[in-house]
């Protein structure tokens, strides 16, 4: 298994993830008797966190205050951020999709922005039962898994719209920068709880590549996004209680970009995504000093790949293991209702057939 520190150790047996969405969820419930993919495929991580106090109510009372109309059906999430149902029919009976509807893309004024209903970051977040949630995940010899992806930038956008939000920070509008930084602080205050309660794999992420290579400028990823990743980073590693790795996720190529989350602390690249990261060239290139989680393609292999060629990435995942590389075997991303079950009991069979 893949050693809890910083160091390197050779592993025992290939580590195993598998992200579902809801759908996959039922089919697992309906073979397993347990929706939790975990449980049912005796995964080596389970995932834990802190409460978030949160009252939807006061948004949709503050977004009607300031004339956001919220459309027909719309969720109002933690933190305020919206969905609403998709308004094309959702194909292979992928139910949970949703569609984003950005409620502070019209703010015109930080005014606005500060009446909303904020939470107060020193109380908004709670440790509740984390300790000992992550004692109980260790005595059953499994690794405790924190889940802060959507840190900064993707928090940031959901709420005020992608194109939006480039917009405030090329021109300088304070809105921008303010909700980043308040992203960047509420993040800082959850890891702080999670290192202290002994959590063994912090994931931190914000989605900054396309399958062509990064969504923007190195540059303004160096001005706007890293510092604040970094500032995260350091909340985590002066609160540990443990060792602690640093997973962080993007899609998308971002090899621009690699060297420099090496540089601020991270410790775990997940995915390397085969569409566009070759991983025999990104494993060689950074195995020394870093780990690697997710190779298996959920745009290609799982959904439109055969059971065969799903186990033949799995051996090549169980290769660069025997090559001195930090593995751990999951899909890319969330598994989605078009996989045949077929390749999902490929690829759980073949991991636990894996021989390090």
């Amino acid at each position: 298994m893949m050693n809890r520190g910083r160091g390197g150790a050779s592993p025992q047996w290939l580590p195993f993830d598998l992200p579902v969405t809801p759908p996959v969820a039922d089919r697992i419930g309906a073979r397993f008797g347990t929706r939790d993919a975990a449980q049912a495929f005796d995964l080596d991580f389970r995932c834990c966190g802190p409460r978030l106090a949160d009252e939807p109510a006061r948004w949709r009372e503050s977004f009607a205050a300031l004339g956001v109309a919220l459309p027909p059906g719309a969720e109002i999430r933690a933190l305020g951020e919206v969905l609403v149902p998709s308004a094309h029919a959702t194909p292979g009976g992928a139910y949970h999709l949703r569609e984003k509807f950005y409620p502070l893309a019209g703010l015109a004024s930080p005014e606005q922005l500060r009446a909303l209903p904020w939470p107060d970051l020193d109380t908004a977040l709670t440790a509740g039962t984390l300790a000992e949630d992550v004692a109980a995940i260790h005595a059953a010899g499994k690794v405790a898994v924190c889940n802060m992806e959507v840190t900064v930038f993707e928090s940031a956008w959901y709420r005020r719209g992608m194109d939006v939000l480039f917009e405030d920070l090329i021109e300088g509008n304070e809105i921008g920068a303010w909700l980043l930084d308040w992203f960047t602080e509420f993040s800082v205050r959850r890891a702080r709880l999670v290192a202290r309660a002994g959590v063994d794999v912090a994931g931190l992420g914000d989605d900054v590549g396309t399958q062509r290579g990064m969504m923007m400028s190195v540059p303004f990823w160096r001005r706007h996004l890293k510092p604040r990743l970094k500032r995260v980073i350091d909340a985590l590693r002066e609160n540990q209680t443990r060792p602690l790795w640093v997973r962080y996720h993007s899609d998308g190529d971002i090899r621009p970009v690699i060297d420099e989350l090496v540089e601020i602390g991270v410790d775990i690249l997940n995915p390397v995504q085969p569409e566009c990261l070759p991983p025999a060239g990104v494993i060689a290139e950074h195995r020394h000093h870093l780990k690697f989680w997710g190779m298996v393609g959920t745009q290609t292999t799982m959904p439109f790949g055969t059971p065969g060629e799903v186990r033949a990435v799995v051996a090549e995942c169980a290769r660069f293991a025997r090559e001195g590389a930090g593995i751990v075997v999951a899909p890319t991303h969330v598994l989605e209702p078009d996989v045949p079950w077929e390749n999902i009991e490929a690829l759980a069979d073949a991991v636990r057939a894996a021989r390090l």
